[in-house]
């Protein structure tokens, strides 16, 4: 038995070390741009994955009280801040605030009319239950209504009486929008060098002062749709195969890999686009949308440079905002900078989209000190 114990351990041994390793790779990746390397970006994608190896691993050599249990503990320590971005245990509070702010954010999968349904009575509904200040939508679509039209009618479900859309093109009536309880002073698309099909906005919108009337502060609102990874109806069957643990096709399996590679080539101009227009902006700000990417990835640490996560300040549990075939993860984000606080943060799974709604509640009265 201790022979086969012995001979165990020398196998387990490099597998500890090339977990490790691993590990620390994916937590450096966001370092360099998937342009360079779209690989990098890949092993940064599957942190979790080296996390959880690095805890069997952990517990393996402790059962042993091997000195080596200390390769996957050192490494789990010197990743716990990066562990952070996906699991928190926060509380939540809204007693406090004197000027709250209630952001909702949403991709709404067109809204249902590529399931050939309509979630539109659906989704208005859940998101009345809310009562947001701000309500920013992504893959927001018609097949009937012009883009305009169908978001000003969406405003008056909800109460929220300024609005402000972005067309992807003339011709269809898809795109995105911010709905506002507050005046929109000013708006403006962000544009992108590569012809694609994802896109981003900003709205300045003004706070009333709770002091005085005749007074209020601005802050910008971006709202961000990246990259997306495009996978087929092929694509999908053999995620779902993969799911549930049936043969797949290894060419399919390959199409999917390279799938995600270019998703990650093309998404990185987009995000220093992005970041050279944050970077002008002197505004407080929230970032908000479908960065289509992980917590441990070159797009969530440029975008979030100097900013606060929403989930990270008042989230609870391990949290996954994609709800499709594909490995769950969080991809969708609140940012926001100081002196904006938050108070509150939910995300509701019940909802008609492949995408959790994210709900986040702020307190903004420093805006006026």
């Amino acid at each position: 038995m201790r022979l086969i114990l012995k001979i165990l351990n020398l196998a387990v041994f490099p597998i500890t070390l090339i977990s490790a390793l691993l590990l620390f790779i994916s937590g450096q990746s966001p370092a360099l741009s998937p342009v360079y390397s779209s690989t990098l970006a890949l092993i940064g994608m599957a942190f979790p994955v080296w996390i959880i190896l690095n805890l069997i691993l952990l517990l393996y050599w402790a059962i042993q009280f091997k000195l080596k249990l200390l390769i996957p503990l050192f490494s789990i320590l010197f990743h716990a801040q990066s562990i952070q971005l996906y699991l928190q245990w926060n509380s939540n509070t809204t007693d406090s605030a004197e000027v709250p702010l209630k952001v909702v954010t949403y991709n709404s999968n067109l809204f249902g009319i590529n399931r050939n349904t309509s979630d539109v009575d659906s989704i208005i509904g859940i998101i009345r239950e809310q009562d947001p200040d701000v309500v920013v939508l992504q893959e927001v679509f018609h097949p009937d209504k012009k883009l305009k039209t169908f978001v000003r009618w969406l405003g008056s479900k909800w109460n929220l009486k300024y609005s402000e859309y972005y067309q992807l093109s003339p011709n269809r009536n898809y795109g995105m929008c911010i709905l506002s309880r507050y005046r929109i002073k000013n708006w403006d698309k962000v544009y992108f060098e590569q012809p694609t099909g994802n896109m981003a906005m900003y709205a300045d919108i003004g706070i009333p002062d709770p002091n005085n009337s005749q007074s209020e502060r601005s802050i910008r609102i971006y709202n961000i749709h990246l990259q997306s990874i495009r996978f087929n109806k092929t694509d999908y069957k053999a995620i779902e195969e993969v799911n549930s643990e049936k043969d797949f096709d290894k060419t399919t399996t390959e199409g999917i890999i390279n799938r995600i590679r270019i998703a990650y080539e093309k998404r990185a101009p987009q995000v220093d686009a992005l970041k050279e227009e944050i970077k002008d902006c002197n505004l407080p700000k929230m970032i908000i949308g479908d960065f289509n990417d992980v917590p441990i990835s070159y797009t969530y640490f440029e975008l979030s440079e100097d900013l606060n996560d929403a989930f990270v300040t008042r989230g609870n549990g391990l949290e996954t905002t994609y709800k499709g075939p594909f490995p769950s993860f969080r991809i969708d984000y609140q940012l926001y900078s100081n002196p904006i606080q938050c108070l509150k943060y939910e995300s509701i799974k019940k909802v008609p989209s492949d995408h959790k709604m994210i709900v986040g509640t702020y307190e903004v009265n420093e805006l006026f000190y």
